[in-house]
Formats: C-alpha cells, structure tokens, sequence
C-alpha cells in the first residue's frame, strides 16, 4: 500500500497543477495524503506563482471538503465508526459541540486530517453554508501561508518547511486564534466598532447563503457533477498508470 502511495504521488506530481487539483480535492474526502506535498515543490518550482497555487488548492480543498459533507450526510454516523477509530470520533464530536463550525477552519490550518471533520460535518449535520465558509478560511490560511512564505524566502524556506511545518502551522493556528479573542473582546467592551468590511462580507455571506437555500436543488447536482469530474480525473490517472 505504502509504494502504491508512493507511485502515485509521483504520478500526480508528473500532472502538475491538474494533478495538485486532483490530489487536494481527494485528500478533502477519502485520501490519506495532504496536498501541501505537492504545493510545495510546486511553488518552488515557479515562486511567481505562488498565490495563483494557493488559490487552486484552496478552491479544489474546499470542493471536496463539500465532497466529504455530503457523504456523511448521506451514510451517517457508521461511515465514520467504519473508517476512523472511536476515540478519534469522540474527539471530533467534541470539537464541533464546543467550536460548532469553527472546527472546520480549526482541522483545515492543523496537522489534523482534514477528511475526518469534512465527513463529519455531514453527520454531525453542521449548516453547509457555515461549513463552506470555515473551510475557505482554514484551508485558504494555510495554503496561502506556504505560498507566501516560499515566495518571501525563497529556498531558505525549505529548510523550516522541512524541519518545522507542524509548528508553523501550529503556530499560525495560534497567531490566528489571539487575534480573532482580541478583537473580539475589543469589539465586547466597545473599544472596537464593527468595521465596513465586517459589515460588508456579512452582507455579502447573507446574500450568498440565501441563494444557496432558494437554489439548493440546483447547487446539490453542481457539486456533484464538480465532485463528479474530479473523481474521474483519479480514475484516469490511476488507469494510466496501471495500463
């Protein structure tokens, strides 16, 4: 299983960004590899690029993740007891009573396997909506995070990356953490006022979550035909390399 792994890394790798696509959406639902092991070397590869490859591993993370909503909505609770270990299930649950959606961003910016509070999410049946704009800022931190950080100190980052990235991500989870606590307690004894921006992506989340409830049928049959074309692509590369 472990060199199956390994080919087939190094198959999505030979795919470039189709394959970082694939392998982001897939780790979201069902596959046990990060997509940061193909970020990286990426973004190493063309610097320039780095935002433009965050943004995709964003984006095809969060599909998946929606992905990985969606079937523990639709088996349950005994998908999760099939797959993952009690304890770590207990643990989970326990994530989302106490931080509700927030969990999501908490698994997305973490070591923390991110399928497991994707699947999750479904069962424990956090709103899509809240879910969908979690997963964008926990995903979209850390990826942006790596870009950015490749892209500032160049190959001196390797070596952090390679000997630290539990930490930094970690340590970002944290830095990220203090500062929502303290504007929020700024913001509790009226030091700090709701700002424009607040106030405008508020609006604009509102406005978005109403249209997914007017057009829910029709948003249901476009995340499955995306989840759809992105599992065929795992299937073409994989029926490549076997043939």
């Amino acid at each position: 299983m472990e060199e199956f792994i390994i080919n087939f890394i190094q198959l999505l790798q030979a795919y470039g960004v189709i394959g970082l696509i694939t392998l982001s959406f897939a780790e979201s639902s069902f596959f046990p590899i990060p997509p940061d092991i193909l970020l990286i070397p990426i973004v190493f590869a063309n610097r320039k690029l780095a935002i433009i490859y965050a943004l995709v591993t964003t984006a095809a993370s969060v599909l998946g993740g929606i992905f990985g909503h969606m079937i523990g909505r639709k088996f349950g609770k005994p998908l999760l007891i099939r797959f993952f270990k009690e304890d770590k299930i207990i643990k989970v649950q326990n994530y989302f009573e106490k931080y509700g959606g927030w969990a999501v961003a908490i698994a997305g910016l973490t070591p923390i396997p991110y399928k497991i509070f994707t699947i999750s999410a479904g069962v424990f049946n956090v709103r899509l909506s809240i879910f969908i704009l979690c997963s964008i800022i926990g995903r979209g931190i850390r990826f942006f995070s790596e870009g950015l950080f490749i892209f500032l100190l160049g190959d001196a980052a390797k070596y952090y990356l390679e000997n630290y990235f539990e930490i930094i991500t970690i340590g970002i989870t944290i830095l990220c953490a203090m500062l929502y606590y303290v504007w929020k307690k700024l913001k509790d004894t009226g030091i700090v006022k709701g700002t424009g921006i607040i106030a405008y992506l508020k609006s604009k989340y509102y406005k978005i979550y109403e249209f997914m409830l007017k057009y829910k049928k029709y948003d249901l049959i476009g995340i499955y035909i995306v989840a759809s074309a992105c599992l065929f692509l795992l299937f073409l590369f994989i029926y490549l390399e076997l043939r």
